[in-house]
């Protein structure tokens, strides 16, 4: 308690905050007493003039009160009604895309789903799906430019995170935004999925995932299905949108 105190009190006499803080108060100071002085000179200066001033000046902080109280009322019930909706929709074709490569199958699926518009693919595998990452490469070497990137740490979301948030930040083509590449978060360990949609998610960046196509008989995977797009809209609470 003590130190939170003390540190707030070094903040606030220190040189880069009391200055602002005298000059304007000194200002303020001015302003009210430059409106005390005109009003005077409007109502008078006898002592019901006087009480008119202060009734005068007690109505305009009651409105402000009011309006500050609305507002904050309005933000409040605002996040308490509205609430996310999560909607699945087949996703349009794509310039960019990111994988998290685990089975070579499935990023084949997601590429070719997005061409002939996909112009340009980012693989992220760790060491031991890096031959996999380098045989997309070669199967689709116009749109697999850069090297795959490897993850050091597979169950660390955080660097999953950062790496993608990289992709956007630094190796899109020059007039791209980030709505131009849509990310496909399964693959590789749930880690890396966490990461991805910490990543997209409450951003304008896409995201999507490519389901197994699994034998009802055997259970077994017998390849993909095509890509489903996850949107994420606001919606007050009893008026959901057309999510499945």
């Amino acid at each position: 308690m003590r130190s939170n105190l003390s540190r707030a009190l070094e903040v606030f006499f220190s040189p880069a905050t009391i200055l602002p803080f005298l000059v304007g108060s000194l200002f303020l100071a001015l302003l009210g007493n430059a409106t005390y002085d005109i009003l005077k000179n409007v109502i008078g200066t006898d002592n019901s003039a006087l009480f008119k001033i202060a009734f005068l000046a007690l109505v305009v902080f009651v409105i402000c009160v009011a309006l500050v109280a609305a507002i904050i009322t309005r933000r409040v019930n605002r996040l308490r009604h509205d609430r996310p909706v999560i909607h699945k929709r087949q996703p349009k074709k794509y310039p960019g895309l990111i994988l998290l490569v685990s089975q070579v199958e499935s990023c084949r699926t997601a590429i070719m789903y997005h061409q002939p518009k996909l112009q340009q693919c980012w693989l992220i595998c760790s060491v031991r799906t890096f031959d996999k990452a380098q045989e997309i490469v070669r199967e689709f070497p116009g749109v697999c430019i850069d090297d795959p990137i490897v993850v050091n740490d597979i169950y660390d979301p955080i660097e999953f995170r950062d790496l993608i948030n990289s992709i956007y930040a630094d190796r899109l083509p020059v007039g791209w935004a980030a709505a131009d590449v849509i990310a496909d978060y399964a693959g590789m360990t749930a880690h890396g999925s966490v990461g991805m949609v910490l990543a997209n998610l409450m951003t304008d960046r896409p995201l999507q995932y490519t389901p197994a196509n699994i034998d009802r008989t055997t259970g077994k995977i017998v390849g993909s299905l095509e890509p489903i797009e996850i949107t994420l809209t606001w919606t007050q609470s009893g008026k959901s949108g057309d999510g499945n």
